[in-house]
């Protein structure tokens, strides 16, 4: 079940995010996150627990795509994609980006399937590396 994030997810999202970036609760705190009107956060639950999210900072028509995540036992069961289509049926994105590792191929390959493609590199993005700008127009 997809719905919006609340203050009581934040240990499960900290947790689930370490498989991201070991760093996540010191990056992210959901707590000042859910501050912002921009800020837009879905999780999916099975039996009470997290097993997937989507954050993204939606401006207007713009979407910015920050992190997604599924957990490893969960993954290729296509909620990923069901979080990624819930973002866009619920929020008035025209304009899609987010940056990904460029040594992240299961990510890319999981965005090319959604039909967004590489704009541009951005150089030294990330601590080990270069990064894609991957992006996609959406007509509303």
């Amino acid at each position: 079940m997809i719905r919006k994030v609340e203050l009581a997810d934040k240990k499960q999202i900290e947790l689930l995010g370490q498989e991201l970036n070991a760093d996540y609760a010191k990056l992210f705190d959901l707590t000042e996150l859910l501050k912002y009107q921009y800020t837009r956060f879905y999780v999916w639950e099975e039996s009470k627990q997290i097993v997937g999210f989507i954050h993204a900072n939606v401006f207007f028509e713009d979407g910015d795509i920050i992190n997604i995540v599924v957990a490893k036992n969960y993954r290729r069961k296509k909620i990923g994609t069901q979080l990624f289509n819930y973002l866009l049926a619920n929020n008035p994105i025209k304009n899609l980006t987010l940056e990904v590792n460029i040594n992240n191929q299961k990510a890319i390959t999981f965005y090319q399937k959604q039909g967004l493609e590489v704009l541009t590199i951005r150089k030294n993005y990330y601590p080990d590396g270069d990064g894609y700008l991957m992006g996609r127009k959406y007509e509303k």
